[in-house]
């Protein structure tokens, strides 16, 4: 069975955008982790939300072509290339997708999904790349409303400016 990965960018401070929805500073910590690509290759599905979705299509395509991927949405929309948007059934898609899938699953944002996907216990481990940033106002990785959930910690490294840290949930 797959794994279902969130592999992720704060601030130092928890956020993942600033208030606009900018997280430029993610494409940093990309090309600063040594792993990254060893990562990227170990997946065959995206799962990602449709903010996020909107956000990265143009800037980075190369993702939405070799990859599949399923973006949540509440809109119904029709489905592209490599991509299916999904509005209905979510978890029984995650589910299906964790049981069929020959590679792992890159949770890959934003906070919603992300936090749908933790409630539901849908996520097997956390990769957090922590940016040499402090934003103050965003987009917050973790909602308030949370459940507690116990996470083993696995192993952290530093690369450039990053710190990163992965858990086995």
């Amino acid at each position: 069975m797959s794994k279902v990965i969130l592999h992720i960018c704060t601030s130092i401070d928890g956020f993942i955008a600033d208030e606009d929805g900018n997280s430029d500073f993610v494409f940093d910590a990309q090309k600063s982790d040594p792993e990254f690509e060893g990562f990227y290759n170990s997946i065959n599905s995206v799962i990602i939300g449709r903010k996020t979705y909107d956000y990265l299509k143009d800037k980075q395509p190369k993702l939405f072509k070799e990859k599949d991927v399923f973006v949540i949405t509440h809109y119904l929309r029709q489905k592209e290339k490599n991509v299916t948007f999904v509005h209905e059934n979510i978890m029984g898609c995650v589910k299906a997708l964790k049981k069929d899938s020959k590679k792992n699953i890159w949770v890959l944002g934003g906070s919603e999904i992300v936090n749908i996907l933790l409630k539901e216990k849908l996520i097997d481990e956390v990769v957090i790349t922590t940016a040499p940033l402090v934003l103050g106002t965003g987009i917050r990785l973790f909602k308030e409303d949370n459940p507690c959930i116990k996470a083993k910690l696995k192993s952290t490294q530093t690369f450039d400016d990053f710190t990163q840290a992965t858990y086995k949930i």
